[in-house]
């Protein structure tokens, strides 16, 4: 059974004397890119507003003249709805279904965009969608609470630019928030424990067993890797197994590489004397079709020849007849007065001998042209088999060189499966070891004193140290370089990449971290039953791709040099492709996907202003 999720279909905001301007949904991969100032990140902040946000909306030019803003969502209880807000703030209106946006017709009820009014609130229906009631959050160590509302969700649901490459660490709600409610809202959402049953600190013995009881378990977890670590008898020397296997797959992926650059080189040139091939055929076709229709002409001229013939020879029989003697009266030629048409026939005799020369003329003609096309067709077919010959040829190099390639790729592929069954091996002894410095710090733990009343903040242990492996699972398949190590730092509450703080990364870099920080966190909440809207909306995690000379972010740094020289882009958007059947991805970016995104992907293109294509921005005015 699927759990309980949101499914955005439809953004749009209207007005009175302006069109509709829109913005549809798909449930999986939804990708928005193009030109700067196009209105992308205005998206994630019309959403944020419907979201029960406080903030009004940006104050833009092209929202003049736009008075309500819409969004259709789908909720596990009650199907279709639509939330009406107006663009100046203030309380929703909520419709069944899909609606007519300018004659929408009587709504359902009013939600109140103040989360803590007693009468019916936005945050209220949305959490009851997600089987959240009445649950509450201590926001100091004091044990002060605070309702759970839809707006602690939306930081991991809708993540802007300037978050995306903040310093700060993830969890923050807010620059107002303060660091205990970061952490417990984190705690809520991972572990499904709110402050609803807060007691006071334990004094120094009870604190001092519970120690007792996380060196036990730690014990429990080292001696349950350290038998999990008997599937790699040569644990010792996994490190330099994985250097040396890592240095046979990359001369072996080069020559995999060069093997299908072959057969692509082959199959290319293929197609090319195939097209050739081709071309010759339909002129050959057309010469042929030519031929027949030249046959039929000569035959015209046969025709033409005979009938003359005919006319020329009984010209001259009338015109021998003529010279003779008179049967009438006997009078010699040179007596007789009248010449019966005798100059008629002479004519039409020379016309017709003149007519008869024309034509053989023209028959002549016709032959030698016939000639020309034997000669030609002739020559088209010893090419067109020539063309076939060198088709047999490549094929046959294809046929040698296939078995090369299949070997070669299969060779990568058993390495790759090898060094990939060390890196387990790898993560194992780096899991002892980490659980070995964790028992140090328990071991050398000292009751602390404090107030009556006051609460423990946030997560550690073995739920910090899962989340950091899901972090770091969604970074490997990102096939970020070097195939980091992350854990999770339980002081700043922020992850460690091969030990050191997000925060000394290039914005390109933190971003990137921050988007698979937001990501594991649904994956977490989906592994272990807890709730989660199922969105994930992300403005620019791809920053370290930019172009230096023309992003207002400037020069990059060196380690976003290093990612931008991977391809990292690629493998990024096949992941959300391959996990877009459980989460709602939207994505911002200034550029195109390097791959193709599939029928089932969103992708909306904004032009600019000054650019070409159908839509200029999110605003169609």
């Amino acid at each position: 059974m699927s759990p309980p999720r949101f499914i955005l279909r439809r953004l749009a905001l209207t007005g009175p004397d302006v069109p509709v301007t829109d913005l549809a949904f798909v449930d999986g991969l939804n990708l928005v890119w193009g030109a700067s100032s196009a209105g992308k990140s205005f998206i994630l902040a019309a959403l944020d507003f419907m979201f029960g946000g406080g903030s009004p909306l940006p104050e833009i030019r092209m929202l003049a003249g736009y008075d309500r803003v819409w969004l259709s969502l789908d909720l596990p209880t009650s199907g279709r709805v639509t939330i009406a807000r107006p663009v100046s703030g203030g309380n929703y209106v909520l419709y069944e279904g899909d609606v007519d946006l300018r004659a929408p017709g009587p709504h359902v009820r009013t939600l109140s965009a103040d989360h803590k009014a007693k009468t019916p609130t936005l945050s209220g229906y949305l959490l009851n969608e997600l089987g959240i009631v009445d649950r509450r959050i201590d926001r100091t160590l004091l044990a002060e609470k605070s309702a759970f509302t839809i707006r602690h969700f939306a930081p991991y649901v809708l993540t802007d630019e300037t978050s995306m490459m903040a310093e700060w660490t993830p969890i923050q709600l807010d620059r107002h928030s303060g660091d205990t409610l970061d952490r417990n809202v984190f705690k809520f959402l991972l572990t499904g424990i709110d402050g609803s049953a807060t007691v006071a600190t334990e004094d120094a013995k009870t604190q001092r067993r519970g120690n007792a009881g996380k060196l036990e378990l730690i014990d429990e977890l080292i001696g349950e890797a350290n038998v999990e670590l008997q599937a790699w008898p040569d644990s010792a020397d996994l490190s330099d197994q994985e250097e040396r296997i890592s240095v046979t797959l990359a001369s072996v992926g080069a020559e995999a590489s060069y093997r299908q650059e072959r057969i692509d080189a082959l199959r290319a040139n293929r197609r090319i004397v195939l097209e050739e091939a081709a071309a010759l055929q339909d002129r050959l076709s057309e010469i042929v079709l030519t031929l027949g229709r030249f046959d039929l002409l000569a035959s015209v001229y046969d025709n033409d020849i005979t009938r003359l013939a005919a006319l020329a020879e009984g010209g001259a029989a009338l015109l021998a007849g003529s010279k003779r003697t008179c049967p009438h009266c006997g009078a010699a030629p040179e007596d007789q007065p009248r010449i019966h048409g005798l100059e008629e026939v002479e004519k039409t005799y020379t016309a017709v001998q003149a007519e008869v020369a024309k034509v053989r003329s023209e028959q002549a003609d016709l032959q030698r042209t016939i000639a020309t096309l034997i000669e030609r067709r002739e020559d088209l077919d010893a090419s067109i088999v020539e063309l076939a010959d060198r088709v047999l040829k490549i094929e046959a190099s294809i046929v040698a060189e296939q078995p090369l390639e299949s070997s070669t790729r299969a060779s990568y592929e058993r390495l790759d499966q090898a060094r990939e069954h060390i890196r387990r091996g790898l993560s194992v002894v780096r899991r002892i070891e980490d659980l070995q410095s964790r028992r140090v710090e328990i071991a050398a733990f000292k009751p602390t004193t404090v107030a009556r009343g006051s609460v423990s903040a946030g997560v550690a242990g073995p739920v910090g140290d899962e989340f950091a492996e899901d972090v770091q699972a969604v970074l490997h398949a990102w096939q970020f370089p070097g195939a980091p190590r992350v854990s999770f730092d339980a002081k700043t509450h922020d992850i460690l990449l091969n030990g050191e703080n997000r925060r000394g990364n290039g914005k390109g870099v933190r971003a990137l971290m921050h988007a698979a920080f937001k990501i594991a966190v649904l994956v977490y909440c989906r592994r272990h039953g807890r709730p989660h809207p199922g969105i994930i909306a992300l403005d620019s995690p791809l920053l370290s791709f930019r172009d230096p000379h023309t992003s207002k972010h400037g020069e990059l740094s060196e380690d976003e040099k290093v990612l931008n020289e991977t391809q990292l882009k690629h493998h990024f958007y096949e992941y959300l492709i391959r996990t877009s059947g459980d989460i709602q991805y939207v994505i911002i970016e200034n550029d195109a996907p390097p791959i193709p995104l599939g029928d089932d992907a969103s992708i909306t293109v904004f032009a600019g202003e000054r650019g070409i294509g159908d839509r200029k921005g999110f605003f169609l005015v």
